[in-house]
């Protein structure tokens, strides 16, 4: 009986590792697509220098940037839920839905509005690069692998990047260390669902 209910936990586990991995597929997908489409509608030097959040003021992609930052929100917030009963450390759900919160915070405060609303935007943005770093270093210390070392190093390249641009230091980066970041991160989760999936087995 003992055993049969291991081999049924074992199963669900298993069953959320993939279903997390199938949301985050077509979730981050769409992110990634919608960020395209932004950086189509838009890549000059206003958007290198204000980053990703650019879009979010600048009205012709304002609507894609919301549906995109949306869609990711939902994703991560389902994947929060699903990892729970896995293998995943305890802190990952949390993480992940202080992500999740954190993309709907950066929709909801302008950073052209004003210093309140920009130092909103700043501190919020800088706090969800915490949990995503820590999931990309957890990753790797459940198993370190050439791909999960090489999403954090994406990840990591990118924050780089983005902390350089971010004082007045002329660097205008920002706009690709944020993309960089923000793909580490989306590399590391899916690789998550990849290592949950197997030690469910």
């Amino acid at each position: 009986m003992e055993e049969r209910l291991t081999t049924r936990v074992a199963e669900r586990a298993g069953a959320h590792a993939l279903r997390a991995r199938q949301a985050l597929w077509i979730t981050q997908s769409f992110f990634f697509f919608a960020l395209a489409v932004c950086v189509a509608i838009y890549h000059g030097h206003s958007a290198y220098t204000d980053g990703i959040s650019f879009y979010g003021v600048y009205p012709p992609a304002m609507p894609v940037l919301f549906a995109g930052y949306l869609t990711a929100a939902g994703g991560l917030w389902w994947t929060a839920n699903l990892v729970v009963g896995t293998d995943a450390p305890v802190w990952m759900r949390p993480g992940l839905r202080w992500i999740a919160l954190g993309l709907v915070v950066l929709l909801a405060t302008p950073y052209n509005q004003g210093t309140f609303l920009n130092w909103a935007h700043m501190v919020t943005g800088v706090s969800m690069a915490v949990p995503e770093v820590a999931i990309a270093v957890g990753l790797i210390r459940r198993r370190a692998t050439f791909s999960s070392v090489a999403a954090l190093t994406v990840l990591l390249t990118g924050g780089l990047l983005g902390a350089l641009s971010l004082p007045n230091w002329h660097v205008s980066l920002l706009l690709p260390g944020e993309c960089m970041l923000e793909l580490g991160f989306g590399w590391s989760l899916l690789e998550w669902t990849y290592l949950l999936r197997a030690r469910s087995n």
